[in-house]
């Protein structure tokens, strides 16, 4: 009697332990992480016209705002081209003045009056054009950043399409995963997630902004037809958004590795966080 109460009392109590680990194994699903790197939107400043640099406004580490100086090109033979041009325009006004009151006297022919309104209208074009390509030796920031890269320094000759600095948006900043096809359902486009870093401070919220729609081959591929397929992954690219309890995009620097966290594929949606 008692035998068979202890055989009874120890399959209970292994029941209950089979039990409890088969619903610790359900709260505690398999997790699989994807590491992923950082990009920014970097804009190379450059001019429109070639010429020797005199002056850099910025160094390396340096915020702009859009509009702000960058650098200075030598203008010293536009400037005396200009005063040239200047004085050539003050005598055409005078001889334009003279001949208007000859022509109204009857001693001038219209011929002279209109070749001489033609030099006045030519010269105020040239003159324009070259107050603008002084305007444009001026070099700017076209957008909000930091200074990432200074490329030349003073003295040096800026050629057409060359950066004098490389400017960083830190608004334009993602994080770019390859994702393998079985978990791509776990991800949509407008969802939100925690992404860790190798930092010690806070995770980055991040929101996935492109899904690229063809798959790619991953470095894996199989060795049998029974057990295993090719692996395909999905480029995803999300954008880091700035929220009161997670990490500035700001500490976040191109090239970091960044890491995401799924859940076994047939599991709920792995780390997504509410928005905001």
């Amino acid at each position: 009697m008692k035998a068979k109460l202890f055989l009874k009392i120890s399959l209970s109590l292994i029941g209950i332990i089979l039990f409890s680990c088969t619903n610790s194994l359900k709260q505690e699903p398999t997790q699989h992480q994807f590491m992923g790197y950082i990009e920014n939107t970097q804009v190379n400043i450059t001019g429109r016209l070639p010429g020797k640099i005199t002056s850099i406004y910025v160094d390396e580490g340096d915020t702009v705002k859009q509009g702000d100086k960058i650098a200075r090109l030598d203008t010293r033979e536009l400037d005396a081209n200009m005063d040239a041009m200047n004085s050539q325009l003050k005598n055409i006004i005078l001889n334009k003045s003279r001949m208007e009151h000859l022509f109204q006297a009857g001693a001038l022919p219209q011929q002279k009056v209109d070749e001489i309104e033609t030099s006045y209208e030519v010269l105020r074009s040239n003159i324009l054009a070259l107050k603008t390509k002084i305007e444009d030796m001026l070099i700017t920031s076209p957008i909000d950043g930091i200074v990432n890269v200074k490329v030349l320094e003073n003295g040096q000759i800026l050629s057409p399409g060359m950066a004098v600095v490389i400017v960083t948006d830190p608004d334009g900043t993602w994080a770019r995963f390859s994702i393998p096809e079985r978990f791509i359902d776990q991800i949509n486009i407008g969802q939100q997630f925690e992404i860790k870093s190798n930092t010690s401070g806070p995770d980055y919220a991040a929101k996935v902004v492109q899904i690229l729609p063809f798959a790619e081959f991953a470095s894996h591929t199989p060795t049998t037809l029974r057990d295993e397929r090719d692996v395909r992954t999905f480029d995803v690219k999300m954008k880091l958004v700035d929220t009161p309890r997670h990490a500035s995009i700001v500490t976040c620097k191109p090239g970091m590795y960044v890491y995401l966290t799924l859940k076994e594929p047939g599991n709920d949606n792995s780390n997504p966080i509410k928005n905001q």
